[in-house]
């Protein structure tokens, strides 16, 4: 009546292994995975089970593996929300800002908890990027990358992994529909040098553990991105 169950593939469990460390946060979207050969060396596994396995994991939308070599992981939430959000904000610019709307609020929130969850290996990071935002803007850079890297990393010091996987996956789609008004408000001077500073305080509150500047100094800077882009898309509209 019953059947023998059969032993689970090699594959079966590194997949699993994949999925656990991604929804604990070890695994962070982004995040770059070692080359085959060491995993496979460090799993203790040959290396056919562990393509299996990662192309399950592709397949399944953790992993985008590039030119076979470069495997990133990917935010758990894009699939499911990027796909009907670039459809819905695409060409609507007034979607646009309620995203922006959602950022203020989100953002805040990830400074002020920032503050309390950072650690020194955040802070690293942290530092790392505003170092360079400030080499782009002395060597007149547009700098628009390091700004995307540093609201990442502040979602990342949350250490929530739900938070981290969001923000990846909305930046993403605002990275691709704001391009345009993006590349105008980093190649203005005076914004680059107050976007500059903004992201300073924001690190400089993050790293001092003040919980409350924090918070305003990151909702202060995404009203001054908004106040920004609406009125480029009204210049536009007007021209």
């Amino acid at each position: 009546m019953f059947k023998k169950i059969p032993a689970r593939k090699i594959s079966d469990e590194i997949v699993d292994q994949f999925i656990d460390l991604i929804e604990r946060g070890i695994l962070k979207p982004g995040d770059k995975l070692p080359p085959e050969r060491e995993m496979a060396k460090e799993l203790g596994i040959s290396r056919l089970p562990l393509r299996e396995a990662l192309k399950a994991l592709q397949t399944m939308g953790f992993i985008d593996i590039q030119n076979r070599r470069k495997i990133l992981v990917q935010p758990m939430t894009k699939n499911a929300l990027q796909d009907p959000l670039s459809m819905v904000l695409d060409g609507n610019i007034q979607k646009v800002f309620e995203l922006l709307e959602i950022r203020k609020a989100l953002e805040a929130w990830a400074a002020s908890r920032a503050t309390e969850m950072a650690d020194d290996e955040d802070i690293a990071e942290l530092s790392q990027v505003i170092s360079r935002m400030k080499r782009d803007f002395h060597e007149g850079v547009l700098g628009d990358k390091a700004d995307a890297d540093f609201h990442l990393a502040i979602s990342r010091a949350t250490h929530n992994t739900i938070l981290s996987h969001l923000m990846a996956t909305w930046y993403h789609l605002l990275w691709n529909c704001q391009k345009v008004s993006r590349e105008k408000l980093f190649s203005k001077e005076k914004n680059r040098k107050l976007l500059l500073n903004q992201h300073i305080e924001i690190f400089e509150a993050i790293k001092n553990r003040e919980r409350e500047r924090a918070g305003e100094a990151a909702q202060r800077h995404i009203l001054f991105v908004e106040e920004e882009l609406q009125r480029d898309f009204q210049d536009e509209a007007e021209a």
